[in-house]
């Protein structure tokens, strides 16, 4: 190609160039939109399509890590290339060709393992256009049940260790005493084996004079999993722990041996007081065990329900710019309003809707995750509101008007009269709303490390049926439940 002499016919040409360019980018790739999750050992399919569903089997299709180092699977002139694979992937990929004939760039990756945990990126190009895609993939495994054992006397107390293995990612440790209190780890240590999961040992203090038992549970925040042991250690563990106290001991034996009739008396008052201390010590111990049960069950209960409920969005409730995935999971900000009649039951200022479950008595908990943008201007909100709600009016958002919610406008606040802000760092991003129709509680709990955001005082609901509400005005912003597969909206 020649080039013209004069400066004007150059940049004229560089513009045409520019242009050309600009017009072969045509292709639109999408993946999921949400992290995907797979545990350490299962087999998992990583989706990416071409919205217009062409035909790829005749593209460069390539899937890579790393911005672009690694290749993970490589497909180019109907067949898969192995030569620039990474090792660590030989083997263990196939691209699904049976959806290449409709836009599908599926990759199944068999036997997950740590060192899959991360994003990859889905190219896919032919002679003029070039398009591509990013897919999250978050690798988990819960580990071993913990074993405990007694250290050493030290810091004033007995050290206790906790060991586990098996965790990916790094897993966190609570140390509780009898009455539910954190006990602080002195010392850790987190170590990956040669498979890259993780083996933990953590160190706590414990300190008293009674015997007591104590609590380590290891959890997978990621999968939302703990292991629990516990360890009971007697009192006598407790006096050794404190060398002076058997000084004492010998210097009030001598003292007797040489008092007489009043080291006599003085015995006798010690023996009675002895045995008031043993009735003591029984009945604080029985205590203190019923007390952690207790505890142990309502933390289990409440924090971390094992049968979650599965809800769903009602699309009869939904504000005509809402827009909901075909398997009512997922609701988005459309661009415009639809043309959807309106019927008494849809939401037609706040851009809100109902669950389709109702609620009138029991317990009973969702978990909402907030996709793409949690913070800055979003604007989003999750709670529960009574079925008669009003609807129409664009009214304040409070418990009396019957809404119980949290939302984030700026800052995370709970919507009460007057807000109030909650203080969250970082913002969580998957919520767990639980409502208490008996004792007329409305709780939201940080689905990621268990923590409390808000507590509505306690509520009289007369017997009305209560739904789960959720409030949406951002675009780039989506609320998904969780309990299914989200389908894209």
């Amino acid at each position: 190609m020649r080039f013209p002499a004069s400066p004007r016919g150059l940049l004229s040409c560089l513009v045409t160039l520019h242009l050309l360019r600009l017009g072969s980018d045509g292709f639109t790739v999408e993946g999921p939109g949400y992290p995907l999750r797979a545990p350490v050992g299962q087999d998992i399919v990583l989706p990416c399509y071409l919205p217009t569903q062409a035909d790829a089997r005749s593209f460069e299709i390539q899937w890579t890590r790393h911005h672009f180092s690694e290749i993970v699977h490589h497909y180019r002139n109907g067949e898969d290339q192995y030569g620039k694979q990474q090792q660590g992937y030989a083997g263990r990929t196939e691209l699904i060709k049976d959806g290449l004939s409709t836009g599908k760039l599926d990759l199944r990756i068999r036997g997950v393992r740590p060192s899959d945990d991360g994003q990859y990126a889905c190219t896919v190009r032919d002679a003029a256009s070039y398009g591509e895609a990013t897919v999250e993939l978050e690798v988990a495994a819960t580990g071993s049940v913990p074993q405990l054992s007694l250290e050493a006397y030290g810091d004033g107390g007995v050290r206790v260790l906790c060991r586990s293995a098996g965790w990916y990612p790094q897993p966190q440790v609570l140390w509780q005493d009898p009455s539910g209190q954190h006990l602080p780890s002195v010392a850790q240590r987190r170590s990956p084996d040669e498979r890259g999961l993780f083996g933990i040992e953590d160190v706590t203090v414990v300190t008293g004079n009674g015997a007591r038992t104590f609590s380590c549970v290891v959890r997978n925040s990621r999968l939302n999993q703990e292991r629990e042991s516990s360890l009971h250690i007697s009192a006598p563990f407790f006096h050794n722990a404190h060398p002076w106290m058997v000084a004492l001991g010998v210097l009030l034996v001598l003292l007797v041996a040489f008092t007489g009739l009043s080291a006599y008396l003085w015995r006798r008052k010690v023996v009675q007081s002895r045995e008031l201390e043993e009735q003591d010590e029984e009945l604080e111990q029985r205590d203190e065990e019923l007390e952690q049960r207790d505890a142990a069950l309502a933390w289990r209960k409440f924090l971390l329900p094992e049968n979650p409920d599965v809800v769903t969005l009602d699309p009869d409730t939904a504000h005509s710019q809402l827009v909901l995935s075909p398997d009512r999971s997922t609701v988005r900000l459309g661009i415009r309003r639809q043309d959807l009649p309106d019927i008494p039951e849809r939401f037609s200022n706040w851009c809100c809707v109902l669950g389709q479950e109702g609620f009138r008595d029991g317990r009973h908990c969702w978990e909402v995750e907030v996709v793409g943008k949690v913070g800055g201007d979003a604007r989003w909100g999750v709670g529960v509101a009574k079925e008669s709600v009003e609807k129409k009016v664009q009214g304040k958002l409070k418990p009396e008007d019957g809404i119980w919610a949290v939302w984030h406008k700026k800052k995370l606040e709970s919507v009460t009269n007057p807000r109030k802000v909650l203080s969250m760092s970082p913002l969580p991003r998957r919520i767990w709303v639980c409502l208490d129709c008996t004792q007329g509680l409305v709780t939201f709990i940080n689905a990621r490390n268990g923590a409390e955001l808000f507590t509505f005082l306690p509520a009289s609901f007369d017997g009305e049926r209560l739904r789960p509400w959720f409030w949406l005005e951002t675009e780039n912003t989506k609320l998904s439940l969780k309990g299914s597969s989200p389908q894209p909206v």
